[in-house]
Parts: C-alpha cells; structure tokens; sequence
C-alpha cells in the first residue's frame, strides 16, 4: 500500500512539474510578439536634457527627433579624433555618416571636409562639435539651417592649451520630407531594426532620416 501510494504520489508530482513548465512556457512565449518601442536618454550640458527617466516616442515628437538626428549628422560630419582608423570607419557603408547621407552629400563630405580631417588627424588633433540657436528652415526654402562651433586642440596631451573656436552654418536638403511621417511607424520589417541593433549599429541609423545635399558656410 505504501508503495502505491508512494508510486501516485511520485506521479502526481510528475504531472504538476510538466504542467508548471507548459504554462511558465504559454506565458513567456514571445516569438511572434516582437516590437521595437523606442525610448531616448541622452546627456547634456543643460540641466534639461540630464538623464532621467527613458522619453517615449510620443513625448518627444517629430520636431524635437528631427533636431537630434540633425545634431547627430552635423556631429558626424565635423568631428575629429586623432586615429585614422577612425576616418577610415566613417567611410564604410555600415557608418551612421554613410547611411544618414545621399551620394551627393557624402561625395561633398569626401571632396570638402575629409581632408581637412585627414590634415587634423596626422597632426594629432581633436575637434568637438556643438549645434547652436534654433534649426529652421526659412521660408522659400529647401534648405534647414544648422549654427554650429567647432573646438580645436592642436597640441596632443597639453592639458594647458585652450582649443582654437571656429563657427559656421551648415545648410541641408532633407528632401521631401517623407521621412517626417514615417518616423515611428513600421517602414521596415521588424527583424531587420532589431538585428542592425544586435550589431552594434548606431541606434540613430534605424530613423528614416536622409540628408541630399549639404552646403557650409564658415565664418
């Protein structure tokens, strides 16, 4: 008797396991409910912009988005660190520089600002990049306008050396704009965004952003 109960009971116990583990599995299963939610934290030197709680896409909106993905290609644009490795990356297709620019804008990038660069990098430079006073676009116009400042440091490892400021404005084609209406909606397929995340592909390259045609004016 004590073996038979003992043999149900061992069952029993056997039956709720292999239960347990098809519900826990029911419940966690989630390998046709993917999506990508995006959220933005960022730092900054105003006490506005200091990380907090993650931003949803509706709390940002288009225009706020719009200002940042500028910042960025501006960013990409300018900035130099002393490593022609470095360079050399911003020129492959998997780039956020490649992937944000038209040909035409890229080829001006390579024929204009690549050298200087490449002439900045071989004498061991650093340049920073700051975007400036509002991004609009003036009337009648296809072009928005970008202030921006550029920080120099000439001399590698003198902590004593003030940097070299330069400003300008850039000006920028975004095309038709069709980017505006797709951002936060499925314009491509989801597995596509989450494997470009997975390899380390920068997150601001997955928004449907494009510059065509990018004109600088420095002062």
């Amino acid at each position: 008797m004590k073996k038979l109960l003992g043999f149900l009971f061992g069952l029993a116990t056997m039956i709720m396991v292999f239960g347990a583990i098809y519900v826990a599995a029911t419940i966690y299963d989630t390998s046709d409910k993917f999506a990508v939610e995006p959220y933005f934290l960022r730092t900054s030197v105003n006490s506005n912009d200091l990380p907090g709680l993650p931003r949803s896409w509706a709390d940002v909106g288009k225009r706020k988005l719009r200002d940042w993905l500028i910042q960025k290609y501006v960013t990409e644009y300018f900035y130099v660190v002393p490593d022609d490795e470095d360079l050399a990356l911003r020129t492959t297709r998997n780039s956020a520089l490649y992937i944000m620019s038209a040909p035409t804008a890229l080829d001006y990038w390579k024929q204009n600002e690549m050298p200087q660069i490449q002439s900045l990098i071989s004498r061991g430079a650093r340049r920073t990049v700051t975007v400036f006073n509002e991004i609009y676009k003036p009337a009648a116009s296809n072009y928005w306008r970008v202030d921006y400042e550029l920080k120099t440091w000439y001399k590698p490892n003198d902590m004593s050396e003030d940097p070299t400021i330069t400003r300008g404005t850039m000006y920028l084609d975004l095309g038709d704009e069709d980017w505006v209406k797709s951002i936060g909606d499925v314009k491509q397929p989801i597995e596509s965004v989450q494997d470009a995340l997975a390899r380390g592909i920068d997150p601001a390259v997955v928004f449907v952003f494009k510059v065509h045609r990018v004109l600088v004016e420095e002062k």
